[in-house]
C-alpha cells in the first residue's frame, strides 16, 4: 500500500461530510454566514482528525488494533490494519495529532472572542484526546460522539455567527443522539473482541441481552422523532425542522437491513444520519 493511501484510510475522512452537514445544521439556524461555516468546519474536521490519528496509535499500543483477533475493519475504513501492519508507525500518527490540533488552534484566531465559543472548541479538543482511553474503555464511546460529532459541532458552528441559545442545544441535542446511535452500530462488528478484553459497551449490552440490532436502532430513531417533536411543540425549534421526518422510511429500511445485511444496513443508517440535519436546515 502506498503512503498516500495509508494516510487516506488513517484519517477517516468519510466522517468530514458529516461534520459538514452537522455544522451546517448549526450555522443555518443562526441565520447562515458562508465564512463562519466553513470556519467552524475546517476547525471541527481538524479536531475530528486529530481523534482518529490518537485512536489509531492508541488502539495499536494498547493491543486492540492486531493482524488477528483484533477491532474489524468497518464497511467504510479498515484503519485498524495500518500500524499492525507496518503501513504507518505510531510516530506518524502523534506528529499528525499535534499538526492537526496546532492547525485548529491557529484558526481559532479568526473566531468571536467569547467565551461559549472557546468553551466548545476545549470541549472537542478534550474529547478527541480522551475518547481512545477514557471513553471507549468505560464504555462510553456513544457519549463521546454525542458531544463531539454531533453537539458540539452544530453548536460549535452556531456560536460562530451568535451566542448560543435554547435552539442552538436542542438542535445539536438531536445530532449528538444521532451520532451516539451511529456509534452503537459501527461498534457491533466488535462485540466479540470487545467481550474479551471486557469493554462492556452499548453493542456488548444489546448482544448479551439477545437483542436484535434492529430493535435497539428502532427504539433510538423513534426516542429522537420523540424529543425532536417535543422541542417543536416547546417552542424551542422552529416546526419546518420536522421535514427530517421525511426520512423515516430510510431509517425503516436501514433497520431491516442490519439484521440480514449488516454492510448494507451500515450505509442506509449513515445516509439517512448524515441528510437529517440537512432536511433540518432547508
Amino acid at each position: 500500500m502506498n503512503k498516500v493511501k495509508a494516510w487516506f484510510i488513517a484519517s477517516r475522512p468519510f466522517a468530514i461530510p458529516w461534520i459538514l452537514v452537522n455544522t451546517f445544521l448549526g450555522a443555518s439556524l443562526a441565520g447562515f454566514d458562508l465564512g463562519k461555516w466553513l470556519l467552524a468546519s475546517a476547525i471541527v474536521s481538524l479536531i475530528l482528525l486529530a481523534a482518529h490519528y490518537i485512536n489509531n496509535w492508541r488502539d495499536f499500543v494498547r493491543g486492540f488494533d492486531r493482524l488477528e483477533n483484533g477491532s474489524s475493519a468497518k464497511p467504510y475504513t479498515a484503519a485498524s490494519q495500518l500500524l499492525p501492519r507496518g503501513e504507518l508507525t505510531v510516530n506518524d500518527m502523534k506528529g499528525a495529532t499535534i499538526i492537526a490540533l496546532c492547525a485548529s488552534l491557529v484558526l481559532m484566531g479568526f473566531v468571536p472572542r467569547r467565551l461559549d465559543v472557546w468553551l466548545l472548541y476545549i470541549l472537542g479538543v478534550l474529547v478527541a484526546l480522551t475518547y481512545t482511553d477514557f471513553f471507549k474503555p468505560k464504555g462510553f464511546g456513544e457519549v463521546a460522539l454525542f458531544l463531539g460529532h454531533g453537539f458540539g459541532a452544530s453548536t460549535f458552528a452556531y456560536s460562530l455567527i451568535r451566542p448560543v441559545t435554547a435552539e442552538a442545544l436542542a438542535a445539536g441535542t438531536l445530532l449528538g443522539l444521532l451520532a451516539g446511535m451511529a456509534y452503537t452500530v459501527d461498534q457491533w462488528q466488535d462485540v466479540e473482541t470487545d467481550f474479551a478484553r471486557r469493554v462492556k459497551n452499548y453493542a456488548y449490552m444489546i448482544a448479551r441481552a439477545n437483542m436484535r440490532l434492529s430493535t435497539f436502532f428502532y427504539f433510538a430513531v423513534t426516542a429522537v422523532v420523540t424529543i425532536h417533536l417535543a422541542f417543536v411543540l416547546m417552542g424551542v425549534l422552529r416546526a419546518s425542522t420536522l421535514k427530517a421526518l421525511l426520512l423515516m422510511p430510510l431509517f425503516h429500511f436501514a433497520g431491516v437491513l442490519l439484521d440480514y445485511q449488516f454492510e448494507k444496513g451500515v450505509w442506509a443508517s449513515l445516509i439517512a444520519i448524515w441528510l437529517y440535519p440537512i432536511l433540518m436546515a432547508l
